[in-house]
């Protein structure tokens, strides 16, 4: 998916989330951060429930996803997943 237009109106971009673990452990930490797609929906925000994968068919591909994520999350900062 690219960045930008889902719907008339509707607008996503990536997400960098905090899951909080059920059962936090001092193995696991409290919790871990994950990108997802967020989708800013004339009915209310709804982001993907599984993190995206980084792939792509080339090299650059990888790369230009991975700039995308990080100027992303530079602007959008830290939601909670829950």
């Amino acid at each position: 998916m690219s960045q930008g237009q889902v719907r008339s109106g509707a607008t996503w971009h990536y997400q960098l989330m905090y899951h909080k673990y059920e059962n936090p452990s001092k193995v696991s930490g409290e919790g871990y951060y994950a990108v997802h797609e967020y989708f800013d929906l004339d009915d209310g925000p709804t982001w993907t429930v599984e993190p995206v994968d980084v792939t792509g068919e080339s090299i650059e591909d990888v790369k230009k996803a991975l700039m995308l994520m990080l100027h992303d999350i530079d602007k959008h900062g830290v939601k909670d997943y829950g």
